[in-house]
């Protein structure tokens, strides 16, 4: 993922230095966000950034709701069950209680996500 990103940003740069010195002279950089340790992502997910190729994700759900997890090769590590897991990353919230679900990003670091199903 990140050498398709470092490819796509220097074929920018080279249709900008080929195609007119215009182009070139108004780009503009800018410098990177320090990201906090914990970003509220929405109302009902909290993310934790990679440290050492690993990442936290807490999600709220409602009983009878449902929604894809992002990763491949799923692990249910904890279920009371409060969650129906499916080996595709869906996940159904069941009843009150509380789930974790480990899964590989694609670029081999973890994501572990811990469901929390919420009192109706």
């Amino acid at each position: 993922m990140k050498k398709k990103v470092v490819i796509g940003l220097l074929t920018v740069a080279a249709c900008f230095s080929i195609g007119s010195t215009s182009f070139a002279s108004s780009a503009s950089t800018t410098s990177p966000i320090s990201t906090p340790a914990t970003t509220s992502v929405s109302a009902n997910q909290e993310v934790t950034p990679l440290a050492g190729g690993y990442r936290e994700e807490t999600i709220h759900m409602k009983s009878g709701y449902g929604r894809y997890l992002a990763g491949y090769n799923f692990q249910l590590i904890f279920n009371d069950g409060a969650i129906e897991f499916y080996e595709d990353g869906f996940v159904i919230a069941v009843k009150y209680g509380a789930a974790v679900v480990n899964a590989d990003d694609g670029n081999g670091n973890t994501i572990s996500y811990t469901i929390l199903v919420d009192r109706q």
